[in-house]
């Protein structure tokens, strides 16, 4: 959920509804809590715009100028004032009332009869929003009724339906996470908002960031199965990158201090930066305790490899079409074909101050490393040659021309520390070789 000032708002809800202003009020159905803002259920709010592409609503927030996006499952559905108040009388008796599931696998279902349509299976501990009770048929074990009331509740998904209370324990939570009447028996503690944040997300090394943000995709450290999986939802914590990969059974959180967080059960402990940022403790079998910075992205990790993938290709291709032969009265013939490989002959001059003697005239093309703002205006990129015989890359720094293609020998420095904003340092080499090949 996010606030937005007022004039960003009234721009929006005039592209979206025309201008007509408020489309209708709506019932919190359940605490709203986003940074400052803390909406408790059965409040009545304004609501501006709703959005089925999104799944929220913008609605206003009491006694503020400000605007803020709700999921939908959290509101009734707008309607006139009048009937909004009416809706919300029709919660009171059960206003603030929320409920543990105590059984796992507690079926939610779709009437108020113990053999209709189930429509969700609460696991243990859950907690979902009571709203009212209605009167339903009797639910029976052998030849006993037991206690309690059918209630419509409301889970954390949006699922509304209808629950037998024997096996759900009441107990009163306020908007701000703090819990009442009934918490004690319930077993419930106070809301952690910060812990819940963090839980929920999806934790990436912080140098992901700094890359998508630079555009220098680097395909060996940009892995789509690095980051940090809090487990809440996986039942797996999971710590993954180039130098660790371990993982541990969910077994729960506690608090240790303001901000940081001991998992249950492992040698996993967490810091709290911000909402976005977070540093993974890990201590090893020897007690070396190693600490790691993630992140969230809002990019979509697998779609920025898959196009990074598309742009070497297409880079190479070009080269391809271009040539794909290339010749040069001093520094011999070269030619590129399909599945990055070229062959090179008669490149003597070059040997060995840049190539070695042992390398064949064979190998392989890599696109992999980005040009400084100081090399834009003069080459396209570089490219990597891997001879076969020879260990050591060679580097050059390419311009495509219309009659051919210009090659110059480059130097590139490859920082091993991730968290650097620099890791590839590209330049032209001291005694630079400018060759250039006709097509």
């Amino acid at each position: 959920m996010k606030t937005f000032r007022l004039f960003f708002i009234v721009a929006l809800v005039c592209v979206l509804s025309s201008c007509s202003g408020i489309i209708g009020y709506s019932v919190v159905l359940w605490n709203i809590q986003d940074e400052d803002v803390q909406i408790a259920d059965g409040s009545i709010v304004p609501v501006y715009v709703k959005s089925n592409i999104n799944h929220e609503y913008i609605i206003g927030i009491p006694d503020s100028k400000d605007k803020l996006e709700v999921p939908l499952w959290m509101l009734s559905e707008p309607d006139s004032k009048k009937n909004a108040i009416k809706l919300a009388e029709s919660f009171s008796e059960y206003e603030h009332q929320y409920a543990k599931c105590v059984f796992d696998g507690l079926p939610v279902r779709a009437d108020k009869v113990n053999t209709s349509k189930q429509v969700y299976r609460l696991r243990k501990d859950e907690i979902v929003r009571a709203l009212y009770e209605g009167e339903g048929q009797a639910v029976t074990t052998g030849s006993q009724n037991l206690e309690g009331v059918w209630l419509r509740v409301l889970t954390s998904d949006g699922t509304a339906g209808w629950c037998f209370s024997y096996n759900l324990r009441l107990f009163t939570m306020n908007a701000d996470g703090s819990v009442g009447e009934g918490a004690e028996e319930a077993d419930v503690q106070e809301i952690d908002q910060t812990l819940n944040a963090m839980l929920a997300q999806k934790w990436y090394p912080e140098y992901f960031g700094t890359m998508i943000s630079k555009g220098n995709i680097d395909l060996e450290t940009l892995n789509a199965s690095y980051g940090f999986d809090t487990g809440k939802d996986t039942g797996t914590v999971t710590l993954k990158l180039s130098d660790i990969d371990v993982s541990y059974a969910f077994a729960g959180v506690e608090k240790v201090a303001e901000n940081i967080y001991k998992f249950t059960d492992m040698p996993i402990q967490v810091t709290v930066r911000s909402d976005s940022l977070i540093v993974v403790q890990h201590t090893d079998s020897r007690g070396m305790p190693t600490s790691y910075v993630f992140t969230t992205l809002d990019e979509d990790v697998p779609k920025i490899i898959s196009e990074e993938k598309q742009r070497r290709d297409a880079e190479f291709n070009s080269l391809v079409k271009l040539g794909p032969d290339f010749r040069s009265t001093s520094y011999g013939s070269l030619s590129f074909a399909s599945g990055y490989s070229f062959t090179w002959s008669d490149y003597k001059l070059l040997v060995p101050a840049v190539i070695s003697r042992s390398a064949s005239g064979q190998g392989t093309i890599q696109i992999k490393y980005f040009l400084p703002s100081s090399l834009k205006s003069e080459w396209d990129g570089v490219l990597t040659f891997k001879f076969e015989g020879m260990k050591n890359e060679v580097n050059f720094l390419y311009k495509k021309e219309a009659d051919g293609l210009r090659l110059c020998s480059a130097n590139v420095s490859v920082n091993t520390d991730l968290s650097s904003t620099d890791k590839m340092l590209v330049s032209k080499s001291s005694n630079a070789i400018v060759m250039y090949f006709r097509r």
